[in-house]
């Protein structure tokens, strides 16, 4: 405790005898009436009570005046901040050689219990700030291990919040070669987990590549950064993902696309912006029609799994795909090649009924990625009165897909789950391993059937859920 911390309570009338001492403690001027008191530092410079409670080791009357003065502080002291005024200095009202000597006996005791006390307290708050990071660290690992159980169990769709939908007659946005087109976002930065533009050309062109970026001006911080090859930009939404939802730190966001390739890309357009500060700038002018835009949301700070159709962020990890509802409503029907098969009523599932005299089968093109190594479906008929059904998952290349409808492909072993049969209201999974992760895109076929001795398909509301791609 230094000179600057450690103080003595003086009355006025002693404050002349008590600097004489030179004590190697600071001096606090206590000016007590009938119900106040007043502090002050030796220049008069008043001190707040909060701050002479912290400095004050003991009060030193010099007079019996001054004896007086101190004891009615004592009295207020006690009143006002509901705790013992610091101790008298048992010093006699006389002025002595030994004065000093007496009072600096004194403050060295003082000072030794304070040290002692302020080692015991250190000791107990490191003790205690063990406790809280342990508690802190159990925390954090409850957490992930929440965190991880909602990744894989949980209602794991991340949650479409904005759709500025393209306005017909609408002239689209044009990026050319060198192009760079920078959009404010929307609404609160809290969540944000995806953001989807639609691209408006009816071909791709022949090469070139796409850059986008996520921003925030408020930090000058890039948060994420995609590239798109030109293969990919073909007619629809494209939709860019994060590895884990924005934090719950407010902040401002801007969408930054550049293009550099042969040919053009087209951007479909949304409504005209009023307000000019979010109107995009498209190679530093300002254009009226803001781009047709999607915004997803998720739990702030936390992952969810990606998007089967979505690009990941550059250096983000391709753990865990799921394949959601609007790629699952794309399910070619085997039996047609044309048609595509129809969701569940609860649209959770697809619905490959099962039919009485074949194999019902639907087709998901190209969604198994290279690189993939295993994916996962889970399997139920939902009806209580269906017959017992067989499902098979099975993957095949790109390439092999039949040309003539009806034609059920004959599958690697390797690549397929094998029949499970299922009775009415049974949950169950169906997975395909490959020997190794895939080299090419695959489709994913959902096959059901009626397993031998059964000819009736009523009820037979056979589904495909939860389909999900591990990498």
């Amino acid at each position: 405790m230094s000179k600057q911390f450690a103080s003595v309570l003086v009355a006025p009338e002693d404050y002349a005898k008590v600097s004489a001492l030179s004590l190697p403690v600071s001096l606090i001027v206590a000016q007590a009436s009938s119900d106040t008191v007043e502090f002050s530092d030796g220049r008069g410079q008043a001190l707040p009570l909060d701050q002479v409670a912290l400095r004050a080791i003991g009060r030193l009357p010099l007079s019996s005046g001054g004896k007086a003065h101190l004891a009615q502080l004592a009295k207020l002291w006690q009143s006002k901040l509901d705790a013992d005024a610091p101790a008298e200095i048992p010093l006699e009202m006389v002025d002595t050689a030994d004065s000093r000597a007496k009072v600096l006996e004194w403050l060295v005791a003082e000072l030794t219990k304070a040290q002692q006390q302020g080692a015991q307290r250190s000791t107990r708050f490191m003790r205690e700030l063990g406790l809280l990071r342990q508690q802190h660290e159990e925390i954090q690992a409850s957490f992930q291990n929440l965190e991880q159980f909602v990744y894989r169990h949980g209602p794991q769709h991340r949650k479409l919040e904005t759709t500025l939908s393209p306005v017909a007659g609408q002239l689209p946005i044009t990026l050319r070669n060198g192009s760079r087109l920078i959009e404010r976002l929307p609404g609160s930065s809290v969540g944000l987990s995806d953001i989807a533009i639609q691209i408006a050309n009816e071909t791709p062109p022949a090469e070139g590549v796409l850059n986008v970026s996520l921003q925030s001006p408020d930090t000058s911080e890039t948060l994420a950064i995609w590239q798109v090859p030109a293969a990919r930009l073909t007619q629809g939404w494209l939709r860019f993902s994060l590895d884990r939802a924005l934090g719950p730190d407010t902040i401002s966001l801007t969408l930054s696309l550049s293009y550099q390739g042969t040919e053009t890309i087209r951007l479909a357009s949304a409504v005209q912006h009023p307000e000019p500060r979010f109107h995009p700038d498209l190679d530093g002018q300002p254009v009226e029609t803001l781009p047709a835009l999607q915004i997803w949301r998720w739990i702030a700070g936390a992952r969810a799994p990606v998007p089967a159709n979505a690009v990941i962020q550059v250096g983000g990890k391709n753990r865990l795909r799921r394949i959601e509802r609007d790629s699952l409503a794309t399910a070619i029907n085997l039996e047609t090649l044309h048609d595509t098969m129809p969701m569940f009523q609860s649209g959770d599932a697809l619905l490959v009924h099962v039919l009485p005299d074949h194999t019902a089968c639907g087709v998901l093109a190209g969604l198994a990625l290279p690189g993939m190594r295993q994916v996962f479906a889970s399997i139920l008929t939902r009806h209580p009165e269906a017959p017992p059904v067989e499902y098979q998952l099975a993957l095949l290349p790109q390439e092999q897909r039949p040309h003539l409808p009806g034609r059920l492909p004959a599958f690697d072993p390797a690549l397929a789950s094998g029949w499970i049969r299922l009775q009415p209201e049974e949950e169950g999974q169906a997975h395909v391993l490959p020997p190794g992760p895939l080299e090419g895109p695959h489709d994913i076929y959902l096959m059901t059937r009626l397993p031998q001795g059964h000819s009736s398909n009523h009820y037979g509301w056979s589904t495909f859920s939860n389909i999900c791609l591990q990498f």
